[in-house]
């Protein structure tokens, strides 16, 4: 029941979201009908097979950990979790629910909180040392990319780009550390000790607030096991040398293929960019979308679009209606696209489920049956 609540809230997101955006839905429908009309489609082509290796290699770093960890998931089953994840994160602010939710699928597949965070938070820490590296290295192309700032007269943007390049390194050696750290575990321990045992939850001898109280009184001693369960499974997974190297070279390919989609956008709306130009395009786009990565909305909607105009304008000279072409056919291509294949997944993997699990409980009546019968 409360799956089917969680996954109807969650299409209701859905709903509302594109409801919201049928505006924009629309622009880039003539957009599209404008690229057809001429021979610049092959390029657009080329943008959406290099979205399409991004989303099927997205889950693979994901798989090769639950494998080397080996969980009860199989490989499939992983890789529609890992999928998944675009949608969560497309839906909610800060891009912040594809880790809980996908954590919570692994847990249908009986797979343990612990040993699911394990391998999610491996999977993110990969994925933030890769973009990491990316952002470090676009700081090579930081001239041109400063000169995209001051051409748009926004050269105020680039202290919005040091926070938000500073706060994915800091999110990096957190991540790290709640993997690693005893002392922030036990910190997390001592905090939600302390939460539990406030006043507040028994300041009458009866009442809900008081049963709350107790049951989280109750759950510290399972927190704390969920705690250190989680941070043996997370180093159990970087013992896994070769596995560690696979994921991480898989994860530096797949955002090489999303970090290069918005050149072959540019060629597609008639912008003159040449072959010379791809290596900047590719990390001034890794360098906007780590600068505003942060923006507390649902897919970053609104900040990456503001961050991409300042690639182009890196680039090339658009005019603001090139500019504008350009952001929504990346809007249409990273967010709506990635967002309906991600849904596909989760729904596939959530008809899986209820199919398995209808499946172990005719299993389990038809053995009890079986069991009572030879008793009589």
């Amino acid at each position: 029941m409360i799956s089917n609540i969680i996954f109807l809230v969650l299409i209701s997101i859905l709903v509302v979201t594109l409801i919201l955006s049928l505006g924009e839905i629309e622009k880039i429908s003539l957009q599209f009908q404008e690229i057809a009309k001429g021979d610049n489609w092959k390029y657009l082509l080329i943008a959406v097979g290099l979205m399409l290796i991004y989303f099927f290699l997205w889950p693979a770093s994901q798989c090769i950990y639950g494998k080397a960890l080996k969980i009860e998931a199989t490989v499939g089953e992983s890789f529609l979790i890992g999928s998944s994840e675009h949608f969560y994160n497309g839906i909610t602010p800060f891009a912040a629910g594809g880790q809980p939710f996908q954590i919570y699928s692994y847990t249908k597949r009986n797979v343990t909180t612990a040993k699911a965070t394990g391998v999610i938070l491996a999977t993110f820490v990969t994925y933030m040392i890769v973009t990491n590296a990316f952002a470090i290295v676009s700081l090579i192309f930081y001239p041109q990319i400063s000169a995209g700032f001051e051409s748009m007269g926004i050269g105020w943007i680039k202290y919005v780009a040091l926070i938000g390049l500073s706060i994915n390194f800091l999110v990096l050696l957190f991540m790290v550390a709640m993997g690693v750290s005893k002392h922030l575990r036990n910190f997390l321990i001592k905090l939600s000790t302390k939460f539990a045992n406030w006043k507040f939850f028994f300041k009458k001898e009866k009442g809900l607030r008081r049963k709350i109280g107790e049951s989280l009184q109750k759950a510290i001693p399972v927190f704390e096991e969920y705690c250190t369960n989680a941070q043996l499974a997370f180093k159990e997974t970087w013992t896994h040398k070769l596995a560690t190297v696979f994921a991480i070279l898989i994860k530096i390919i797949a955002m090489a293929a999303y970090y290069c989609v918005p050149f072959f956008i540019l060629k597609s709306v008639g912008l003159e960019v040449g072959y010379d130009k791809l290596i900047i395009v590719l990390f001034s786009t890794s360098f906007a979308i780590n600068a505003v990565v942060w923006m507390p909305t649902p897919g970053g909607v609104g900040g990456i679009e503001y961050a991409f105009m300042i690639v182009i304008a890196a680039v090339t000279t658009a005019n603001q209606v090139d500019q504008q072409a350009v952001v929504l056919i990346w809007r249409m291509l990273t967010y709506y696209f990635v967002l309906f294949i991600s849904f596909g997944a989760n729904a596939i993997f959530e008809a899986l489920s209820s199919h398995r699990i209808s499946k172990e409980a005719k299993e389990k009546d038809v053995l009890e049956e079986t069991s009572n019968d030879e008793s009589a």
